[in-house]
């Protein structure tokens, strides 16, 4: 099993019998015609920088599933409705959970309040027409990804009992996403064993972020977290860590 880093919230994730995409927004400079084809789509939320607009693409080149928020999914099935069939999709609100090609997936409750936009964020933001809330988060196999999210003691409350291997969370601080000091402590709370840091890198010249990796190492290492911080380039894959499995609650 691996992990695969393709830029802002976009992962790719290589197991056992299924290949799984988190949050597609692919820029370069990746290369969407060079990726292997996904199996499954994990949508957190309907901001277009997390990969909802190109979900007609996605069906046409892939013939993937998604999964999504029930109120997101809704949406998507209206707007692709002469594309993609709307079996495809597979609605999960937080608390819930599904079982794809022997993969279970939970949806883990996330906290993005909706926020006052100025009108450059509001110009950027109205690509988007798909709702922005609710937020996943979501478990597998051991991995996390929060989607965008600030410090909530819910999903620690919520993932008690789930093994967290690997973290992915967010730390750029800025439009309603965690701060690393914020990010580090789920990383505790949920008893990860590494975290990778995710939406920090500037989605377009006018979204820069207040935080970056180095940031997140530096209070780590000030707070003496023994948590590991693997800081990816986009494209590098950091491959699994072996942990006894607990079965989900």
């Amino acid at each position: 099993m691996s992990l695969t880093y393709l830029g802002h919230c976009a992962f790719k994730f290589n197991l056992s019998g299924i290949r799984i995409y988190t949050d597609p927004y692919i820029q370069d400079p990746v290369d969407f015609r060079r990726l292997e084809p996904a199996d499954l789509v994990l949508f957190s939320h309907g901001h277009f920088d997390h990969g909802v607009m190109e979900c007609a693409k996605l069906w046409q080149d892939w013939k993937c599933q998604f999964v999504a928020p029930r109120k997101l999914v809704d949406w998507l099935i209206k707007t692709n409705r002469r594309v993609v069939p709307a079996d495809a999709f597979i609605p999960l609100e937080q608390g819930e959970s599904t079982l794809v090609n022997g993969v279970r997936i939970t949806a883990v409750p996330a906290h993005h309040p909706v926020t006052r936009l100025g009108k450059t964020m509001h110009a950027i933001f109205s690509r988007s027409a798909a709702p922005g809330n609710p937020v996943n988060g979501y478990h597998f196999e051991g991995y996390y990804h929060s989607g965008d999210t600030l410090y909530t003691p819910l999903i620690a409350e919520f993932l008690q009992g789930f093994e967290t291997h690997t973290a992915c969370l967010p730390i750029g601080g800025k439009y309603k996403v965690a701060s690393p000091q914020e990010a580090l402590r789920i990383a505790e709370e949920i008893k990860a064993k590494r975290m990778v840091p995710m939406h920090w890198q500037p989605v377009v010249e006018q979204v820069p972020f207040r935080y970056q990796p180095s940031h997140l190492i530096k209070h780590a290492k000030e707070t003496g977290s023994s948590i590991e911080i693997c800081s990816l380039a986009i494209g590098e894959t950091l491959e699994d860590v072996r942990v006894d499995r607990l079965s989900a609650p």
